[in-house]
């Protein structure tokens, strides 16, 4: 009745785990603080995402805005300068007029003639030397189109500024006269863009265009000028695509940005302004630090605490440990002394108590033991009890009387028992131990069968119950009978017998027939393999009946059942439905043609004279042969099968004929 084994050491005390647990909640509380910093830093990495991308916007609105002075700076020239071709000098006085009305950070305004050729400016030139822009892109679109057209990033002359071109056709009674430019700093553009330097250090103003060059750049322009973006093409076009947006970055220097950008409506220009990252998050990463540490200070001042508190809990608990182990020894006269008024205290008053009451329970269940086995042996019930941690089964001597054994109380293992099952029994056995030893089954209960001494299997009916748990719930003890079910079985398998089958020939009757069927069907269509019915009559039945009788027709119907089954396969089902009609249930067929290899077999092997009281008499069989299509359900499967037995018969009998193929 009890474990008397020494008990384990403990790996871990009262004093431990309430340190642990007290761990535990500190570092779920350390968790949470770091879970609402990094939500919080989510936060604001979001608000600063979308600050920066207002910021992108507001440059681009003042690219815009720039860019539209030098538009309307265009279109007033082009609508007001005299254009002479000849006056070259004339026309040079009249824009050098204009210079002090020029928008901040242009350098220049040119006349250029239809075939390129420079006939004003507003810059100092040699007569002899003027450029030609005839081979020039900004020229080239403006000639092309009524639109702005824009080149950049330009350099004019090696080690000169970087600028950009912005041109306009002028056109006179429908007719590209000249054509109008500007240039503009691309230095000091950006510039432009921030005109109260409010960017924290570090932050950057780039200026891509489609082409993804860099046009402008806030930070070392003379070195990024003209180079390559740090994107590939599809991303470019998606951030002309989307228009105005955020994101974060590692810039052509190496540092980390937030990045926003907005895409110019002028020109196909995009503004990049990026923020390092560390000036973006700066206050947010300080708060999240802050968090942490206070966190990470509480924790600690918590262990401390509930270090003073477990070590005032834990030495009573030690004592009542020590009291309970000499009780589970059996030393019933054994009482604690610790006292306190807190929930120990009663703890310790209830084992005492306990100790009283548990000598005089052990007699009592000695007592029920006893009556139940002087019960059961009056019984046809054989008592089992398993201790599971034991290993070991006992049985009473009523479950060897069942096996042929002597009339006595045996042990054996549990492997000792799963030997005597039957092999097809052992898995169902297994699970339901399984459903009740885990608590998934309030009882356990199975049907199974055990060989006897002299070989035979008897069927028993074995009931049980988890009687005893551990603490953590695992099963310790199972207890239960076993009754002898054989002749239950017995009279089970008769009445099955007679339902399912034909008490003629053995064979499948109608409804295990339909059964079949309906299982090949769906096993046919979930292996994608070939299934075909086969419908039988013998020709002419009736005329042995009326000569010979009824008994020689029954003779004649099991001969016929006999030689069928050794036509066809194990795995097919031959089944009489009623009379002298027969069905064969053909699976797994490599092709249709296969079906018809066993309809000529079957013809073939009903056509020798069968010996029937003292005669020979022979007969022959109409097949009708019917392969499973993707519209057949059962009832027109043997329909069809049906239709091609009536073809066959007409065509003469002693023959099969196969239905025909649904129409596609």
């Amino acid at each position: 009745m009890f474990d008397l084994r020494p008990a384990r050491p403990l790996r871990f005390g009262i004093h431990s785990r309430l340190l642990l647990v007290t761990l535990a909640i500190g570092l779920l509380f350390v968790l949470y603080i770091a879970f609402n910093t990094a939500r919080q830093s989510g936060r604001d990495l979001m608000h600063a995402r979308e600050q920066i991308r207002l910021v992108a916007g507001l440059a681009g609105a003042r690219l815009d805005e720039h860019l539209g002075d030098v538009t309307q700076l265009l279109h007033s020239l082009a609508a007001t300068l005299p254009v002479e071709s000849n006056e070259v000098e004339s026309n040079d006085a009249s824009l050098r007029r204009l210079v002090p009305t020029f928008p901040l950070n242009l350098t220049s305004v040119s006349l250029w003639a239809p075939d390129g050729a420079n006939i004003g400016s507003s810059e100092e030139l040699p007569a002899s030397g003027r450029p030609s822009a005839a081979d020039r892109p900004f020229f080239i679109a403006a000639m092309a189109g009524p639109g702005l057209s824009v080149e950049a990033p330009l350099r004019l002359q090696k080690g000169g500024e970087w600028i950009a071109v912005f041109a306009l056709p002028i056109v006179r009674e429908e007719k590209t006269v000249a054509v109008v430019s500007v240039s503009t700093r691309l230095q000091t553009l950006t510039s432009l863009l921030d005109p109260e330097s409010s960017l924290p250090a570090g932050a950057v103003i780039s200026l891509i265009d489609a082409q993804g060059r860099m046009v402008g750049r806030s930070l070392e322009p003379e070195r990024w000028i003209g180079q390559p973006a740090p994107m590939d093409r599809t991303l470019l076009l998606r951030r002309f695509g989307e228009g105005r947006g955020s994101t974060e970055n590692t810039g052509v220097d190496g540092i980390a940005r937030i990045a926003g950008f907005a895409r110019a409506r002028t020109v196909p220009w995009l503004v990049y302004v990026g923020v390092p990252m560390d000036s973006a998050m700066g206050p947010a990463g300080t708060n999240a630090k802050e968090s942490l540490a206070l966190g990470v200070a509480m924790l600690m001042i918590g262990l401390v605490l509930a270090a003073w508190v477990a070590s005032r809990i834990a030495r009573p608990l030690r004592q009542l440990s020590a009291d309970a182990r000499l009780l589970g020894e059996g030393r019933f006269e054994h009482r604690t002394e610790v006292a306190t008024g807190s929930e120990i205290g009663l703890l310790a008053h209830t084992l005492n108590r306990m100790a009283a009451a548990l000598q005089e329970r052990i007699a009592a269940a000695q007592r029920s033991e006893e009556r139940l086995m002087l019960a059961l042996e009056g019984s046809e019930q054989a008592l089992f009890d398993w201790d599971i941690a034991g290993g070991k089964i006992f049985y009473s001597a009523r479950a060897s009387t069942l096996r042929g054994g002597p009339e006595l109380p045996s042990e054996m293992t549990p492997a000792e028992m799963r030997a005597l099952v039957h092999p097809d029994d052992v898995a169902a056995v297994q699970l339901r131990v399984k459903e009740a030893l885990t608590g998934k089954a309030p009882i356990y209960e199975a049907q199974f069968r055990v060989r006897h001494k002299d070989g035979r299997w008897l069927w028993l009916h074995s009931r049980g119950r988890v009687v005893e748990r551990d603490a953590a719930g695992r099963a310790l003890r199972l207890v239960g009978t076993d009754a002898d079910v054989t002749r239950q079985k017995a009279a089970e398998q008769l009445l099955r017998q007679r339902a399912e089958f034909d008490a003629l020939t053995g064979l499948p009757n109608r409804g295990l027939f339909n059964d079949r069927l309906e299982g090949a069907i769906e096993r046919a269509r979930r292996s994608r393999k070939t299934m075909a019915l086969l419908f039988l009559d013998i020709d002419h039945f009736k005329g042995v009946n009326d000569s010979r009788g009824h008994g020689a027709g029954d003779t004649l119907l099991r001969i016929v059942a006999e030689r069928m089954l050794a036509t066809v396969r194990g795995v097919d089902t031959v089944a009489r439905l009623a009379g002298d009609e027969f069905t064969v249930i053909l699976e797994g067929l490599i092709e249709p043609a296969d079906a018809e290899v066993v309809a000529m077999k079957l013809v073939e092997a009903l056509r020798p004279p069968m010996q029937i009281g003292g005669a020979l008499v022979s007969v022959s069989t109409s097949v009708g042969l019917a392969v499973l299509e993707a519209s057949d359900d059962a009832p027109r499967l043997l329909q069809r099968a049906d239709e091609a037995l009536y073809e066959a018969k007409r065509a003469g009998r002693d023959r099969y004929v196969k239905s025909p193929a649904a129409a596609l």
